[in-house]
């Protein structure tokens, strides 16, 4: 046992020696000196999440779980941003695609439109080109017809104005009569074929030549 006096021992006061004295004879401890039992320490009654004791490994394992947990969810959303925006890329390159051909099929339209057009512009001025053609040489043609003719009627008229049957021929129509006439004709034909070689220009406004007698 300690000589340390009890806390349940109460202190008795004790009669002074010698007078009256305020003072007790020796010292007297705090705990011996007070009328009351000190109370045991009780501690703090924990609550909630603290009023679970947890070891430690367990907390390890449960952080590791909840580490697992949060990288799978972390990955799952990175999988599913990827797809999205790979299927939203691939949209994008397969629209572009579709535009791009149907942007070469409108040129490649339009080129053939073009070209069908420049074939039917040419077509239509080779057949302009090959009427007028065959007008010009018809007018020509024609001209030179006309030509002939006016050349023949003009050789006609110039003989008969220049031509003089000769005497016994007037109402006579005998062999002689008309080898006379085809001489004067074929003489009356070549000198005037001469005279329009030798004055081209000056062939209608020449006098016709006198036909032979």
């Amino acid at each position: 046992m300690s000589d340390k006096p009890s806390d349940a021992e109460p202190t008795e006061p004790r009669p002074a020696d010698a007078g009256p004295r305020t003072e007790p004879a020796r010292a007297i401890p705090v705990e011996a000196a007070t009328p009351f039992k000190r109370m045991p320490y009780v501690p703090k009654r924990r609550r909630g999440w603290d009023a679970i004791s947890v070891p430690l490994p367990l907390q390890f394992a449960v952080a590791v779980i909840l580490g697992v947990l949060i990288a799978t969810a972390i990955a799952a959303a990175y999988v599913k941003w990827n797809a999205r925006v790979t299927a939203e890329a691939n949209a994008r390159a397969t629209q572009e695609e579709i535009e791009r051909i149907a942007r070469e099929r409108e040129q490649q339209l339009e080129a053939e439109q073009r070209a069908a057009a420049e074939r039917q512009r040419k077509a239509a001025d080779e057949e302009r080109q090959r009427i007028e053609s065959a007008r010009e040489a018809q007018r020509l043609a024609d001209e030179a017809q006309r030509a002939m003719l006016s050349d023949a009627e003009r050789l006609e008229r110039a003989f008969a104005a220049s031509y003089r049957k000769p005497p016994g021929c007037a109402d006579s129509g005998t062999l002689e009569c008309a080898n006379h006439y085809i001489r004067a004709r074929r003489a009356f034909e070549a000198q005037y074929l001469r005279e329009r070689a030798r004055q081209p220009s000056a062939a209608a406004a020449s006098p016709a030549p006198a036909a032979p007698r």
